[in-house]
């Protein structure tokens, strides 16, 4: 991904931590689960106590969150102590479902629509969902601004690679290491709730190029 920044012709680095949120009870019913703003589960706490443990020493140059509750929820269980500087941010929402939201694969599995957009998510939307573009324009402009952008000449604490957690959903973790590492499909990244990739993305402030580190 290429885009207009400064400090050009400058190497810089940071460390990116995609967090994706616990699990809800629509996760646990395989329920499509886009906008719909519901919370976490109460053994979420339990799950998430190894993150919290991992994060316990880390102080992160930016923290950003998805501004649905679970997410928000997931920011307080493993950054508690940092949890009030991160900046909520709508375009880490997960795609819209519209229509689908709330219903499994067995509920939808015969309808024609769903079938195509099986095969097909770029091309087909769900009935009042939203469309593959607009849902990846704005993770691109996340990318682009909040990632990409980032200076660690007015951000970072010390000479350290700068650290940025991002607290998330599956289809917007996936999409982000599509498009940050290279040769990576959409398709080709699992990650299960309360999981986080952990990715070095390198740069000039043109040009940037991500490598996924092992965590933990």
């Amino acid at each position: 991904m290429e885009i207009e920044a400064g400090h050009v012709g400058c190497l810089q680095s940071r460390e990116i931590m995609l967090i994706r949120h616990g699990t809800t009870a629509w996760n646990l019913e395989k329920r499509y689960l886009g906008h719909t703003d519901i919370g976490l589960l109460p053994e979420a706490e339990h799950e998430l106590s190894p993150l919290r443990e991992q994060f316990s020493n880390v102080i992160w140059d930016a923290l950003y969150c998805s501004d649905l509750l679970r997410c928000q929820q997931t920011l307080t269980q493993i950054a508690p102590t940092q949890a009030g500087k991160a900046k909520l941010d709508a375009r880490l929402r997960e795609i819209d479902f519209g229509q689908w939201e709330g219903l499994t694969y067995d509920q939808l599995k015969d309808n024609p629509q769903y079938r195509e957009w099986i095969d097909a998510p770029q091309e087909v939307t769900p009935p009042k969902g939203e469309p593959w573009k607009a849902f990846a324009d704005r993770i691109d402009s996340f990318i682009e601004k909040r990632l990409m952008s980032f200076s660690p000449i007015r951000h970072s604490r010390s000479i350290n690679v700068p650290k940025i957690a991002v607290i998330t959903h599956g289809g917007v973790i996936r999409y982000m290491v599509s498009r940050l590492i290279p040769n990576q499909g959409f398709w080709d990244t699992q990650v299960i709730p309360g999981q986080a990739i952990k990715i070095r993305l390198d740069g000039n402030g043109e040009s940037w190029v991500g490598t996924r580190l092992t965590f933990p």
